[in-house]
C-alpha cells in the first residue's frame, strides 16, 4: 500500500485555514484519496491537549496556571510528540492528512511571544516534517475573532506573527497562497501547489 501524504496549511488565526482544510479534504476524498483533517494541538489527547485549550482561552485558568514562552512552546511540542505514533500509523495505511497548524505554527507564535529561534528548532527536532507545508498569508478576516484567546487580543502580536509566518516560509521553503481571494480561487491555488509539489494521487 502506498503511504499517505502530509499537508501542513499555516496561516494567522481568522485567515480562513480551517474552511480551506476541509475544501481541500474533500477534494482529496472526490479523487477516491483517502483523506482527513487534522487540529494542531490535538485538544482531546491527554495530559497537554485539555490544558492547552484552557490555557489559549481562559484568562483565570492563564493567571493561576502562568508559564513562560518556552514552558509553554514544550507543551505543545509534547502534544505533537504524543500524537506521532498515530500519526504515522495513520499515513502508512495509505491516509492523506491536512494538518490545520503544525511545527512552524508553534516556530511563529514562539517567536511572537519573545522566544529564540534556535531554542524553538531545538525542541521541535525530532518530528516529523510535512511532504508539503502551504502558507495562507493575507489580511485576517474580524468575523473569525475569538474573544479572550491569547493569541488574538492584540492586533499589533496578530501582525508579527503574521510576519514571522512569512519570514518562516522564505526559511523553511514554504508555498505561499493569497488568503484573501474568494473561497474558490484559494482552494485552486491550493490544488496547484499540490500538484506541482505532491506526485501520485
Amino acid at each position: 500500500m502506498k503511504k499517505g501524504k502530509f499537508i501542513a496549511i499555516y496561516g494567522i488565526n481568522g485567515i480562513g485555514k480551517t474552511t480551506q482544510v476541509e475544501i481541500l479534504v474533500k477534494y482529496l476524498k472526490d479523487q477516491g484519496i483517502k483523506a482527513s483533517r487534522l487540529k494542531y494541538p490535538v485538544y482531546d489527547l491527554e495530559p497537554e491537549g485539555p490544558f492547552l485549550h484552557k490555557y489559549l482561552r481562559d484568562p483565570e485558568f492563564r493567571k493561576k496556571n502562568e508559564l513562560t514562552t518556552d514552558e509553554l512552546q514544550q507543551k505543545f511540542v509534547d502534544n505533537r510528540v504524543r500524537y506521532e505514533s498515530e500519526l504515522e500509523k495513520r499515513l502508512q495505511s495509505g491516509e492523506w492528512i491536512v494538518a490545520e497548524d503544525y511545527i512552524g505554527t508553534g516556530i511563529s507564535w514562539g517567536l511572537t511571544w519573545g522566544s529564540d529561534l534556535e531554542y524553538l528548532e531545538e525542541i521541535n527536532k525530532e518530528l516529523k516534517l510535512p511532504d508539503l507545508s502551504i502558507l495562507m498569508h493575507g489580511k485576517r478576516f474580524n468575523t473569525a475573532i475569538e474573544k479572550d484567546h491569547r493569541n488574538e487580543m492584540e492586533d499589533e502580536r496578530i501582525q508579527i506573527c503574521k510576519n514571522f509566518h512569512l519570514l518562516l516560509a522564505q526559511k523553511y521553503g514554504w508555498k505561499i497562497v493569497d488568503a484573501n481571494q474568494e473561497l474558490e480561487s484559494v482552494h485552486e491555488d491550493i490544488i496547484e501547489v499540490i500538484e506541482k509539489r505532491v506526485k501520485s494521487y
